[in-house]
């Protein structure tokens, strides 16, 4: 927790929610404590009374452009916003408290190209241009 504050902190993030994340996080950080219910005090207390997802309270609402915008980025550093904030969520859990998920099947194809290619001794090209022709065959 105090190094996520601490990164918060140094990128220039808004002091008033990096001190709201050990509230947030009281069993650690996780998905799940990011995306639970405020509680009817939270809401009152750190949302205007609105209710929603805990994770908003670390949003602010541009209101000319009407846009989502991160608290713990520095103001400009959120690439223009999120037009719902949803979509800011990803954003949270990959940039700022490292919940990002992985695609496995990437990682375990990325892998065996790269054993092949340093086994085979082909090019990147040629060994695209195999893998091309035996798909071509099976059909």
């Amino acid at each position: 927790m105090i190094q996520a504050q601490a990164r918060c902190a140094g990128a220039g993030g808004d002091p008033a929610a990096i001190e709201l994340l050990p509230a947030i996080f009281v069993e650690g950080i996780t998905g799940k404590a990011l995306t639970r219910p405020l509680t009817r005090s939270e809401a009152f207390e750190y949302h205007g009374g609105r209710t929603g997802q805990v994770y908003r309270v670390l949003l602010r609402v541009n209101e000319e452009d009407k846009r989502f915008y991160c608290r713990l980025c520095a103001i400009g550093d959120d690439d223009g916003g999120w037009k719902h904030a949803k979509d800011a969520l990803r954003h949270l859990k990959r940039d700022h408290f490292g919940l990002g998920t992985q695609c496995d099947h990437w990682s375990v194809f990325f892998s065996i190209y790269e054993r092949t290619i340093w086994v085979t001794g082909l090019t990147p090209l040629h060994l695209l241009l195999v893998v091309r022709s035996l798909i071509l065959q099976t059909n």
